[in-house]
Parts: C-alpha cells; sequence; structure tokens
C-alpha cells in the first residue's frame, strides 16, 4: 500500500483546518502498522481519537504508556472469539485488554453475533470476567454464506441478542466515564436491529458538516465515499454549511448519530469534529 503523508504532515493537517477533530481509526488492524502509536501521539496532541482493534497486536502495550486516555473516546475491542480460539488464543486479547483498561483507556467489547456466537455468548461473558469487561453483541449485517443478515436470524437468536444487549447496557453504564461524547458506534443498542436495518435515505443528517469520511490519501466525502469534499491534507476541504437528505441507506452507526438532529440530540456539541479514518492502515503500512 502507498503511503501519502507522514505522520507530521497528518497532524500539521489536523491543526491547519481549525478544529478540534475526533478520529475513530479502523482499518484493517489500525495497530498492526509502524508508526501507528506515533501517529496517535500526533493526533492526541491537539485532537482526540477513538479506535477499533482486535487488540492482539504487541504495539497497543506501547499505546497504553504513551497515549493520554482522557484524548482517547473509546476503544471497540472486537473479540473473534471462534477465530483466536482456532488459531493463537485469547491470551494477547486479555492482556492487552487488561493493560489498557488499567490505564484508564475505555474499552467497549464486541461480538459480531453469528447464531453461532450467540449460542456460546456466556462462554465469552466468563471470559471477560477476568479482565473485568462484559461483551457486547454486535449485529450482523449484510450477507454471509449466502445469508442475508439480520433477517435471517431465528426467534431464539433474537431473544438471546436482546438479553445479551440489555445485560451489556447495564455493565457499561454502571461504569465511569470521562468522555465529552457518546461513542459513535453505539453497538449496545444493536438490538433495536434485529428485526431489520431502517432506511435513512432521504432524512436530514449531518453527515459532510459534523461528521465525514477521510481516506488514507487525505480524500474526505461526506459518507459512504459520495459526495467529495476536498483533500485535507493539501488544504482544499471544505466542510457543508447546512445538513442536507441522506443520500445512502444506512451507515450502521453513523447514520444514528448524525440523522435528523430534531430528534438527536447528540447533533449540537460545537466545536468538535468526528470523522472516521476509512483504510487508516494504508499510510501507515507503507512507511515500514
Amino acid at each position: 500500500m502507498r503511503t501519502f503523508a507522514s505522520v507530521d504532515a497528518w497532524r500539521a493537517a489536523f491543526d491547519a483546518s481549525g478544529k478540534i477533530w475526533l478520529a475513530h481509526i479502523t482499518g484493517g488492524e489500525p495497530s498492526a502498522y509502524r508508526d501507528f502509536v506515533e501517529l496517535c501521539e500526533a493526533i492526541t496532541v491537539n485532537h482526540y481519537i477513538s479506535l477499533n482493534s482486535n487488540l492482539t497486536h504487541r504495539s497497543l502495550a506501547k499505546f497504553a504508556k504513551s497515549i493520554n486516555p482522557s484524548r482517547v473516546s473509546f476503544i471497540n475491542a472486537g473479540l473473534h472469539l471462534e477465530e483466536r480460539q482456532r488459531r493463537s488464543g485469547t491470551d494477547a486479547f486479555l492482556r492487552n485488554a487488561d493493560e489498557l483498561r488499567s490505564a484508564g483507556f475505555r474499552i467497549l467489547v464486541s461480538l459480531v453475533a453469528t447464531p453461532s456466537v450467540l449460542a456460546r455468548f456466556e462462554e465469552a461473558i466468563t471470559l471477560l470476567k477476568t479482565v473485568q469487561l462484559f461483551p457486547i453483541p454486535k449485529l450482523m449485517r449484510g450477507r454471509v454464506d449466502g445469508i442475508s443478515y439480520p433477517t435471517a436470524y431465528t426467534a431464539d437468536d433474537k431473544s438471546r441478542f436482546r438479553v445479551y444487549s440489555q445485560l451489556a447496557r447495564e455493565f457499561y453504564s454502571a461504569l465511569p466515564s470521562r468522555v465529552v461524547e457518546p461513542p459513535s458506534l453505539d453497538m449496545l443498542h444493536d438490538d433495536a436491529y434485529v428485526d431489520g436495518l431502517p432506511d435513512f435515505t432521504g432524512r436530514i443528517c449531518e453527515a459532510g458538516r459534523k461528521f465525514v469520511q477521510l481516506e488514507s490519501n487525505g480524500d474526505v466525502f461526506r459518507c459512504g465515499g459520495k459526495d467529495f469534499q476536498g483533500n485535507l491534507l493539501d488544504g482544499s476541504f471544505v466542510r457543508r454549511v447546512h445538513p442536507a437528505p441522506c443520500n445512502s441507506v444506512h451507515c450502521y452507526y453513523f447514520c444514528n448519530k448524525y440523522v435528523d438532529k430534531n430528534t438527536r440530540g447528540e447533533l449540537n456539541r460545537p466545536r468538535q469534529w468526528w470523522t472516521q479514518l476509512a483504510g487508516l492502515t494504508g499510510f501507515i503500512r507503507n512507511n515500514v
């Protein structure tokens, strides 16, 4: 993969925008690439981050020691229970989760809720008790092995999903939190969609104004790779002035946060920006 900018250039680009950003870093597995921690350090001098990670890479130990937890909204730790047990086990995941949690980071542990995972969910609960965390069932979306989810969930699947979602909400609501924004990935309420996904097409949305999709080359899109808004690295990025109708269908969690400000109270926080760094691993990997 190609590297489009250095760590210093990314920091300068964020700073030059004149906004305070919260960059949701995803991938791939961002922690697996060289300069991951250095990039997080650079961004969090003046901005905030959140992460998707499988918590298995050794760089996370350095992350826990180097990054200020108050500059990290949350870490979505994806526990791939069946894959980890088939391969290298769960020791690295548990060790990194415990170290990050003990250092003061907000960890949300999610499991993609396949029917087989829902049937074994009590195993995940027992496993995570050792590090004082709790699994959150994450809705299956789209076609898997020719089967369309969430519509393929059985009545038993849906019942299990709702029970474990409620238990997860109770667990995480009891934890102290220093974050100033609700998580952009609201997996704790995925049970609202076990009967089917919503269609946001045409509803007024703040995407492009308070949320953007940022690609590894600096290109900025309103949402879902649509509506190009310039490039952050070369200074041509221009945000929308007003919310506009959704021209997608459903961007999962980001839609729920930014659609229709008359019914979503979270939309009115001033000054702070949210962005998803889509494909972040692309511009880290090529620094090797």
